[in-house]
């Protein structure tokens, strides 16, 4: 077998010219760059399948029980399957441990020659495999495994005698469980002599010969696990699915509180009988630890018993009641155990893979196997890729970095006593991101467990948490509330629990002040007696305190107790040591004090917790609080008034202050709505709104009134419920403000009845986009006209309207459009104001005077005794209302008459007022009958005037015109009509 990267070859020479070449040379030559090719492969892209090598057995349809037809198969949809009774195979590409660049081949003429373009090949019949090369892979003790050769129908045909090769699907039905091998066989043949004078052809064949063969399922589990060469790659990574399959599904259950928590057992039972996850995570972390070698040092206890102890301590074992952080120290075992299996199926990766895994064959799995998304399949090499084309190659180092931290934060839980402390943290983000919690011994020891890219960049010591002595001496690490804190979503507060509440509460309200955070806290007690009248005073025995110190002191002095245990010591006398702050002493009984105390000062009003329940849900215990939200503190009774544990609540809630309400007129606005007045109580109080917790900028002041103005609210809070807070604290009232609705609203063409007696005219309005459901449009055409409302527009988008017109009077019109979404917001829209001319021809025909006249010494010269016409419209004669007095005897024709020589048509018309001269003056008046027949034929209201000939013949000359609307002195023509022809608009006085 010749596997080439047994021996690498890292030298070659270069030649020289006319150099004569040795054999050694040559193949060092070639060896050095083959093994570069193969190292590149295998080092710096990865070993295993790539991609295809899916596979099946076709069945023929004569034959149904003997496989699935192909189209039935998902998985070769794609692929162009022809033959039948055969294992089909599509085309892949994968890469051996040796660095074999390996895909399906076909022969060609030619016999180094292959050709690798196909989808599929169809392998109909097997044999026995004899493998002469001794592929250690192939064989345990020595001795080859039983393995079977296939080959294709045209391999079949290509033998000289197939008696020993048989149909594949005599296998019968246990070819399902058979698995595919690509094998490489690799060898060289020997040297043949060179003969005659030409030896270019000389030295040994290399042959690499392309065997697909099967083997059961059971004897290739044995090749992996004990056979001569182990498959150490494949054996890890299928031991990585092994361990994830075996590994529980955990979550960690919550901490749900309702009306029946009364006494401090409740709560304690509560927190405990979360804790139920004991067995499944010791099961899945036992796995984990034996197959990464994690050690697992408990002081002789097992992982179980460990827990046990952990978890469920001894009564009395411990200083405080510390139930909540046992259950945290739960939770946080239970995130670092699926982060480390989330990662198990993703450990895909081969920094130097070794080269005798699977140096020259690949595994395709079982016959038929699918290969579905997310599920593993057994017997197949996957691609296990080299550390450049991945970062899969430090899921390694996670893992088990992973695994030694869940390891030390076991050994590494204190139930840890002190001040109370505020640490910026995160929410929403993995263990390792977030803050160290204080129920840690934050050694470096754990310091460099905790998060994977600090400790990888050198910097693990800038983990934040509320130990500080092991971090990183800077002050942005040791006091973090003084800087930065955009990036954390969460405040860690630890240190109060076994405080009275009292204290706790004003430790955290000054930490709140001190570094402005945005967060309420309040207290929630268990049980409530009748409340007695509260005291103007309270007996205080110096002696007692003075003793009660004293023996703190001394504590301290013979190192009786640690720090913790004073500090917790101190805390309890607190509430007694404040008394003695701004109080007026008076002397009553050897060594008694009476303090008296103004009953307001340090006022704390804890409601019960079932009545906060019927009110409010959400509480969650997460050791601290949201920015914006409620840190809530419970304890049992005043006499037991020491914090059990916490809660919060992602909002501000119920701050114990004077009751706020807030009342709006309405539940939801239009943007374009006038500003809502809002009734408070307080009347002073500050109203703030809200967005998805967001503040926006739309209450507003005004004489002591608070509005809110919906034209405030950007484009990206509408429809969005809007909340609010009076003095910071929520009310009960949500407010929607709905956008206005948009379109375009534009004018476009007028047109007028074809009937040219009708002035009125129809003028399209455009409206778009057309498409708005739930829009209800109403239009106002500005003439008086009924309003049309419609709540679907033509597919054109152009609805039409109709004006009605005063004939050659000139109107403005101003339409609207006021469009209404479905949620009841309008806006109306303008168009420019529409100016429309009335167009009736009959009306203006009607007593129109057409006046033709020759004026002496204006005109051109005219001086014709024939110059006699008759005036016509649209073709017809017009006589008028007022025709020229008939000649008596016959010889004047037309009625039109311009000479001025005295002649036979010469019938002396001068103008009013003349006595003589050569002007002369024709005035007609159209009559209502002439004016409808004109209009019945006027083209667009355009009416074609034209003076003809009465005569044989014509005088050519100009006659000046002009046009009168009736009792109208002013024309609406004047001028010379060009060869005595007119066409007009009588109504405008347009020509063409």
């Amino acid at each position: 077998m010749n596997t080439k990267l047994d021996n690498v070859t890292t030298q070659y020479r270069k030649f020289n010219e006319n150099q004569a070449l040795t054999d050694g040379q040559l193949n060092e030559f070639i060896d050095y760059f083959e093994d570069q090719d193969r190292l590149s492969r295998t080092r710096l892209s990865g070993v295993g399948i790539v991609c295809g090598f899916e596979s099946t057995y076709i069945g023929s349809s004569s034959n149904p029980g003997s496989g699935t037809p192909a189209e039935e198969i998902p998985q070769m949809e794609k692929l162009d399957v022809v033959d039948y009774d055969g294992i089909v195979i599509s085309q892949g590409a994968g890469v051996t441990t040796d660095g074999d660049l390996i895909t399906l081949r076909q022969k060609l003429d030619k016999t180094s020659d292959v050709a690798i373009n196909f989808d599929t090949k169809t392998y109909k019949y097997y044999r026995n495999y004899v493998d002469d090369v001794e592929y250690k892979h192939f064989r345990i003790d020595g001795a080859q495994v039983p393995l079977l050769e296939l080959i294709t129908q045209d391999e079949y045909n290509q033998l000289a005698s197939g008696n020993d090769f048989k149909n594949v699907k005599d296998i019968g039905s246990t070819l399902y469980d058979k698995v595919i091998i690509l094998y490489l066989e690799s060898y060289s043949n020997d040297e043949t002599p060179c003969q005659d004078a030409d030896c270019d052809n000389t030295g040994a064949e290399q042959v690499s010969n392309l065997k697909v063969l099967l083997a059961d399922s059971e004897i290739v589990s044995n090749l992996i696990s004990r056979g001569d060469a182990k498959d150490t790659i494949y054996k890890a990574h299928s031991d990585y699915q092994v361990l994830f399959d075996q590994m529980p599904k955990i979550e960690a259950k919550r901490v749900i509180l309702d009306a029946t928590v009364t006494r401090a057992l409740d709560l304690k039972a509560r927190f405990q009988n979360a804790g139920t996850a004991i067995a499944d995570l010791s099961k899945g972390f036992n796995a984990v630890a034996d197959n990464f070698k994690v050690s697992l040092n408990f002081g002789g206890q097992n992982l179980n018993d460990k827990l046990t102890s952990l978890l469920n301590p001894v009564p009395g074992s411990s200083r405080l009641e510390d139930y909540q952080y046992r259950y945290d120290l739960l939770k946080d075992l239970i995130d670092t155990y699926n982060e480390i299996k989330g990662l198990i199926l993703h450990l895909n990766a081969e920094c130097c893979p070794g080269i005798n895994s699977f140096p020259k064959h690949l595994l395709l799995g079982r016959v038929g196997a699918t290969l579905e998304l997310g599920e593993p399949t057994p017997y197949r090499h996957g691609f296990y890729h080299s550390p450049v084309t991945t970062t899969e190659d430090e899921n390694y180092e996670r893992v088990v970095m992973l695994a030694n931290r869940f390891v030390q934060k076991i050994n590494g839980f204190q139930s840890y006593i002190g001040p109370v402390k505020i640490t910026p943290s995160n929410m929403f983000v993995r263990l390792g991101d977030k803050a160290i919690p204080y129920y840690y011994n934050v050694d470096k020891s754990l310091l460099t467990k905790w998060n994977y890219e600090k400790t990888k960049t050198d910097r693990e010591t800038y983990n934040l948490s509320y130990h500080t002595g092991n971090l990183a001496s800077d002050d942005f690490v040791q006091n973090p509330l003084n800087y930065n804190i955009d990036d954390n979503d969460f405040y860690r507060i630890e240190g109060h629990l076994g405080m009275p509440y009292k204290t706790a509460l004003q430790n955290i309200n000054d930490l709140k002040a001190k570094y402005g955070l945005a967060f309420d806290v309040i207290a929630l007690v268990l049980q409530k007696g009748e409340k007695p009248v509260e005291p103007t005073k309270e007996v205080v025995s110096i002696d007692d305190l003075r003793k009660q110190l004293v023996s703190i002191s001394s504590d301290i002095s013979n190192q009786r107790t640690n720090s913790q245990s004073t500090l917790f010591n101190i805390s309890k006398l607190d509430e007694k040591l404040k008394l003695l702050n701004k109080a007026e002493f008076s002397k009553e009984g050897d060594g008694v004090t009476v303090v008296r105390q103004d009953p307001k000062k340090d006022d704390v009003v804890s409601e019960l917790l079932s009545e906060f329940l019927e009110r409010k849900s959400g509480l969650e215990h997460v050791a601290g609080v949201e920015p914006g939200g409620t840190f809530v503190l419970i304890y049992e009774s005043e006499t037991n008034n020491q914090v059990l544990a916490d809660f919060s609540l992602p909002y501000l809630c119920c701050s114990k202050k004077d009751p706020v309400f807030l009342s709006l007129p309405k539940n939801a606005l239009c943007q374009k709505d006038a500003p809502m007045a809002m009734s408070i109580v307080p009347a002073d109080g500050e109203v703030k709104a809200f967005v998805n917790g967001t503040q926006i900028s739309a209450v507003t002041q005004s004489g002591g009134q608070s509005y809110f103005n919906p034209s405030m609210v950007g484009a990206a809070n509408l429809g969005q419920p809007i909340t609010f807070t009076v003095n910071d604290d929520p009310v009960d009232v949500q407010l929607i403000v709905y956008a206005e609705p948009t379109v375009s609203f534009s004018s476009g063409t007028i047109s007028y009845g074809e009937d040219t007696s009708d002035p009125d005219a129809t003028v399209d309005f455009h409206v778009a986009p057309i498409n708005n459901p739930g829009f209800t449009y109403t239009f106002n055409f500005g003439d008086g006209s009924p309003l049309v409302t419609l709540t679907t527009l033509p597919n054109t988008g152009i609805v039409q309207h109709t004006y009605r017109l005063v004939a050659g009077r000139e109107d403005t019109f101003n339409p609207t459009l006021t469009v209404t979404n479905r949620n009841g917001c309008s806006t109306t829209f303008a168009v420019d104001p529409l100016k429309l001319t009335g167009q009736m021809t009959v009306v203006c025909l009607n007593g129109m005077r057409v006046v033709i006249q020759y004026r002496d010494g204006v005109d051109p010269y005219h001086a014709c005794n024939d110059a006699s016409f008759n005036l016509l419209g649209n073709g017809h004669l017009i006589i008028g209302s007022n025709p020229p007095p008939a000649d008596p005897r016959g010889l004047r024709k037309g009625n039109v008459h311009l000479s001025n020589t005295g002649g036979d048509q010469d019938r002396g018309n001068l103008p009013n007022g003349a006595t003589g001269g050569l002007s002369r003056y024709n005035e007609i008046i159209i009559t209502q009958d002439e004016a409808e027949q004109l209009a019945a034929g006027a083209n667009e209201g355009f009416v074609k005037f034209s003076l003809e000939c009465a005569l044989g013949y014509c005088h050519t000359g100009v006659a000046y015109t002009q046009l009168f609307l009736a009792n109208d002195p002013t024309p609406i023509y004047a001028g010379y009509p060009v060869g005595n022809f007119l066409e007009i608009n009588p109504c405008t006085g347009e020509r063409r």
